[in-house]
This record gives structure tokens, C-alpha cells and sequence, in this order.
């Protein structure tokens, strides 16, 4: 997990070299994750209320926002406004790699 304070490490490449790498900014987190194959997140509400955009970069996923669900792939992008429910399902045999962009951010994690 990374935490960039100050605006000169803006301009930042990251790759990921876990499951889930994160970046904290002032206003959004960003993260690379990995979710194995057969994932299964049941539906549920960010706490605190956070905006939350998801970019599908390999595999397949089932996500479900409030009533409506669609079976994603990558270049697919799923936008879930903040307070709304949303859940997900890894589809096929191979793990599904996604970007992760929330705002505001949620309180740093102890490391």
C-alpha cells in the first residue's frame, strides 16, 4: 500500500505486486486488485459512503449494482455512486484483475 502526501509524487506508475496494491491521495484511493477465481462478495454498502468505479482489466466478473447486473469483461466499467449496494461474482477459472477508484477516500489502514 502506498500513501502519496505531497503533489510531486502525483505522476506515479504503479504495478501491482500483490492482490491488492493502493494508492491514497488526498481526494481518491486507487487500487490494482486481484480476485481469485469463484470470488464471491455479497451485496453491500460502503462505510463511509464512497463513490466507487471499477475498470475490468482481465477476466470475467458478474457485478450486480442495486437491480441490475452484468456479466463484465475486460474494457467494461462498472460505476457504483456512493450509498448505493452493490456486489460481485469471479466467472470462469481464472482470477479477475481490476482497477479501483473510490472517492472519497476511507481512513488509511494501519500498516
Amino acid at each position: 500500500m502506498v500513501k502519496i502526501s505531497d503533489k510531486t509524487d502525483y505522476s506515479r506508475f504503479v504495478r501491482p505486486k500483490g492482490e491488492d496494491e493502493g494508492i491514497w491521495l488526498d481526494h481518491v484511493e486507487v487500487h490494482l486488485v486481484t480476485h481469485p477465481a469463484g470470488q464471491i462478495k455479497e451485496m453491500h454498502v460502503h462505510d463511509p459512503p464512497q463513490d466507487h468505479v471499477i475498470v475490468m482489466r482481465s477476466g470475467r466478473m458478474r457485478w450486480t449494482v442495486e437491480d441490475q447486473s452484468l456479466d463484465a469483461e475486460p474494457s467494461d466499467v462498472i460505476v457504483t455512486p456512493a450509498g448505493t449496494a452493490h456486489g460481485y461474482e469471479v466467472l470462469g477459472e481464472e482470477p479477475a484483475r481490476v482497477v479501483c477508484v473510490d472517492s472519497p477516500v476511507r481512513p488509511r489502514p494501519e500498516s
